[in-house]
């Protein structure tokens, strides 16, 4: 006799992510079933709930749920029962993430706590597979009043143009600026080239009268501040 494909019908309703999610809400729901209640549906042979759950295990080696809505679609798309439209979906939860941690931690970020201004930057630099470099531009009143990618790639120090950064600077009417730059490694222990990077900045915000407050390198969950390492101020 022909085994029966499984669909989530079939399931007591306890075990559905939906109907658990309307009886206990969604912090009782495991990762897994919040991803099937975000599929939808699956293929068939597997519910919403076995793609999820074959998504967690294809990305537990780079984070698990952070991992999987953080992927490219074409990555995800490689995986079986997973089309553009869930891939894109997913896309826009990773998205919806980070719009959500900036929310909450901007209203506490100060330019004098090193840790405000990294854990603002935090999702958005320590998934980038490459090198970047931000400038983050501040009020007399320690108040952040933009940001721009000034570099993309490996920081070389001598790739870097400080009259750029400046020139950003001088459109913010900037008081302080704080460069921040991601180690794709997760190592955020600043090398050689971050060094005399931080020296050609702050000599230029000398100059111009727009002091280079701090340096933030960005790891994996964790920082390194110049400012706090003593190297400025």
């Amino acid at each position: 006799m022909e085994k029966k494909n499984t669909i989530m019908k079939d399931l007591p309703a306890s075990e559905r992510p939906y109907e658990k999610c309307l009886t206990m809400g969604p912090a009782y729901l495991s990762d897994a079933e919040l991803l099937a209640i975000i599929l939808r549906c699956g293929i068939q042979g597997q519910t919403s709930l076995d793609l999820a759950v074959q998504l967690l295990l294809n990305y537990q080696g780079r984070g698990g749920i952070e991992g999987v809505c953080h992927a490219s679609v074409k990555d995800l798309m490689e995986i079986r029962g997973v089309g553009k439209v869930k891939a894109v979906m997913l896309q826009c939860i990773g998205e919806l993430a980070r719009r959500i941690a900036h929310a909450e931690v901007q209203e506490e970020l100060r330019l004098t706590d090193p840790a405000s201004v990294a854990s603002y930057f935090m999702e958005d630099m320590r998934h980038l597979e490459q090198e970047e470099v931000v400038a983050a531009f501040f009020n007399t009143k320690g108040r952040m009043i933009g940001s721009r990618v000034v570099s993309r790639g490996t920081v070389n120090a001598s790739l870097i143009t400080p009259r750029e950064i400046f020139a950003e600077a001088l459109k913010e009417k900037a008081v302080y600026l704080v460069l921040l730059h991601n180690h794709p490694s997760g190592d955020p222990e600043p090398s050689r080239e971050d060094f005399l990077l931080t020296d050609r900045v702050a000599e230029a915000g000398l100059l111009m009268h727009i002091p280079l407050y701090d340096h933030i390198i960005i790891g994996n969950h964790c920082y390194i501040s110049l400012l706090e390492r003593g190297y400025l101020g």
